[in-house]
């Protein structure tokens, strides 16, 4: 696969160079979950993708919108990636200018770039982080939607329950049920658990997520702390997801 340009206002130069009037833009943007009942198009329009089509229809684009990561109603995102196809003839900074303007509040694109016709933001990604936020002050309903709150962990034993979890494992006891997938194995890289202030934050980053999994694997980490029992991948210690509104898909690799 051919390097995407350097410079994302070349988008023209690209195109031309592709033998196409047409170029395909990769989108990363941001999004308040509470607001959606999930990343994925709904029946009733409530979905991330809906409200950022309507928002390309706008401005006169109509092509399929592909997204790299689903997250479900009340997940937020710091860096979704999604990619569509458009005529050359967009100047980049003015095409963002007006999705956000059409966007507004709840979905802010951070930035837009020119990619390869054969890039795909779903297959091609390498690995995917998500973070989740435990908030150990006094609660708050104006950031109840952002974060949990919970009574401060041990550090120390958060981190030797979640440890578990790093490796090439079969995570079929830390997926909701009724998931349609290949495989339930997964190569988790990094899940550590960080103080800052009054928060923890749990960091994962993995080569791919099932559904729910972030969720029942912060479920399980508590679980393991207050109970003393050791993470399980043939029993989990819970079947019940922790809330969404903690969690954040924070960045996507290619």
């Amino acid at each position: 696969m051919s390097a995407a340009p350097n410079t994302p206002a070349d988008a023209c130069a690209y195109a031309s160079s592709a033998n196409s009037d047409r170029v395909k833009l990769k989108l990363v943007y941001s999004y308040d979950g509470s607001k959606f009942s999930g990343s994925q198009s709904q029946p009733h329009g409530r979905g991330v993708e809906d409200v950022l089509r309507a928002a390309l229809g706008r401005v006169g684009i109509f092509a399929p919108l592909i997204s790299s990561s689903r997250t479900d109603k009340g997940v937020h995102a710091l860096r979704q990636v999604s990619c569509v196809e458009c005529t050359v003839h967009w100047e980049l900074p003015r095409l963002k200018e007006l999705i956000n303007r059409h966007c507004a509040p709840y979905i802010f694109v951070q930035h837009i770039s020119p990619v390869p016709r054969d890039f795909h933001p779903r297959y091609d990604a390498v690995a995917r982080c998500y973070r989740y936020v435990l908030n150990h002050g006094r609660p708050s309903p104006f950031l109840s939607d952002f974060c949990v709150f919970y009574p401060r962990v041990d550090l120390a034993a958060l981190n030797a329950a979640l440890t578990n979890f790093v490796g090439e494992h079969d995570f079929s006891e830390f997926m909701k049920s009724g998931s349609d997938i290949k495989s339930p194995v997964r190569e988790l890289y990094v899940a550590r658990a960080y103080s800052f202030r009054n928060l923890t934050l749990i960091n994962f980053k993995a080569n791919g997520f099932l559904r729910a999994q972030v969720r029942l694997m912060v479920a399980n980490a508590l679980k393991s702390v207050q109970s003393g029992r050791k993470i399980s991948f043939s029993r989990a210690l819970s079947r019940i997801p922790f809330p969404p509104n903690g969690l954040y898909l924070s960045g996507v690799s290619y």
